[in-house]
């Protein structure tokens, strides 16, 4: 395991160096071209100038470091949050570095600032391509074991933990509390195993303990632990998400901001889309529908219309010859090669372009650019109704939790626990997140129908 850690942990640092110095060659080359298009001072140095810049390079890898950039990460984009805070510190310790130096006056400021602009994009997808390349290959991960009785939730944990290639663990085993051995470096152990004697025995044992809580009530993201050093007491805080006033304020500028600029970006489909489909058959541009939104008042959501006209006719016919669809149906009020879509209504849906129109829902108040996905107040009260006090509080989204993790393909039930973590564990970078994995997950169609 040690050397196998290393050895990863050696190739992801030649990595990040290739990475760091591809990002400034990048920049000096985009100066160029702008300097093409712009009336820019010409440059007075060449390239050399800057490679030979070794402690710029230098700043940013001990700043990944101190973050633990190559310490334990589990996912992408926990490593991701990680390089991000390395690279802004360090943008500004090298300003300060070369204004001490009084070399602000002989570099381009607009390589340096576009260099660090390039590190945010080149340097993780160097990291994920490699680590993927080593999975891929040979499977590097080094061997973990996890502590605890063999039984269903252990199985599930380890399935959970090795399905995430990204982390460079891999739990082998399962070991029994009276079994510990030194075979492993790396240990997982469930919270409700963790008491003081345990932990206590087991610390000297292994380089690396990583305690698993399984409580779905707590809004991981948004935990701090503070210790008592003179009573040895840990104390884990933790906020309430979304259900603070604060940012629900913060999340509605955001909103406005997001959903105006996006407006801007997406005005010529919003003009082309209405006219295709009125081409493509008859029937209204927009589908509205009553849903519930922020203190479970109902509100008007806008859609492109993707069904044909009498649409429910059709599927009452359709559902007489194809009984086996209206389970589907039941579960996620939606099925598959559903009769009532139209051609293009189709690639509105695949493209999720058919919910363009809730930008507008989102400026006027009722809905939000990341939230929980709006459902009709009939599904809010029948389904799970502990969860409606969730609904009570917060705006329902455009995309969410629910979307990035296999849209249709969700059964109502697993959605609303994902709304309910995504409430908890509310953050600008957990928003930041779902509206990348958005665009992943519409380009994949994965669950689109």
């Amino acid at each position: 395991m040690t050397h196998q850690r290393t050895f990863q942990n050696i190739l992801v640092l030649c990595s990040d160096i290739l990475a760091l110095y591809v990002s400034i060659i990048c920049a000096f080359y985009t100066r160029a071209l702008l300097e093409g298009c712009f009336s820019l001072v010409p440059l007075g140095h060449g390239l050399s100038l800057y490679l030979s810049k070794w402690w710029v390079i230098a700043v940013v890898m001990i700043l990944i470091a101190y973050y633990g950039g190559y310490g334990i990460t589990i996912n992408f984009w926990d490593d991701f949050l990680v390089l991000i805070r390395s690279f802004f510190v360090s943008f500004l310790i090298v300003w300060v570095l070369l204004s001490l130096q009084k070399e602000a006056e002989t570099v381009s400021r607009i390589i340096i600032t576009i260099s660090f602009m390039y590190m945010v994009a080149v340097v993780p997808c160097c990291r994920f391509l490699l680590k993927f390349l080593l999975f891929r290959l040979c499977d590097i991960r080094g061997n973990a074991c996890l502590l605890g009785e063999p039984g269903e939730k252990e199985l599930e944990i380890v399935k959970t933990l090795n399905s995430e290639w990204y982390s460079g663990y891999k739990i082998v085993e399962v070991i029994r509390i009276g079994s510990v051995t030194k075979a492993y470096t790396t240990c997982f152990v469930p919270l409700r195993y963790a008491d003081e004697e345990l932990i206590k025995n087991i610390k000297s044992i292994f380089k690396n303990l990583i305690l698993i809580s399984e409580l779905s009530g707590l809004s991981f993201m948004n935990t701090e632990i503070k210790t008592f050093l003179s009573k040895n007491i840990l104390l884990i805080t933790t906020d309430s998400g979304l259900l603070s006033v604060q940012k629900m304020v913060f999340k509605r500028v955001f909103d406005i901001v997001l959903s105006l600029c996006s407006i801007i970006i997406f005005l010529p489909l919003l003009i082309v889309i209405p006219i295709i489909i009125k081409l493509d058959s008859r029937g209204p541009v927009f589908f509205t529908h009553r849903r519930v939104g922020k203190n479970l008042k109902e509100f008007t959501m806008l859609k492109y219309r993707t069904m044909h006209a009498f649409s429910e006719r059709v599927i009452e016919e359709f559902l007489i010859t194809h009984p086996e669809a209206y389970k589907e149906l039941q579960e996620r009020n939606k099925i598959k090669e559903d009769p009532r879509v139209t051609r293009f209504g189709k690639i509105l849906r695949k493209t999720s372009l058919d919910e363009l129109p809730q930008l507008f829902n989102v400026l006027k108040g009722d809905m939000s650019i990341v939230g929980p996905r709006p459902d009709a107040k009939e599904a809010v009260e029948n389904f799970l109704s502990e969860y409606k006090r969730i609904y009570m509080r917060v705006r329902p989204g455009i995309t969410g939790l629910w979307q990035v993790s296999g849209r249709s393909e969700i059964v109502y039930k697993e959605r609303v626990k994902l709304d309910y973590l995504y409430v908890l564990n509310w953050s600008v970078w957990l928003d930041f997140v779902i509206i990348l994995k958005t665009f992943y997950t519409i380009l994949s169609i994965r669950g689109a129908y």
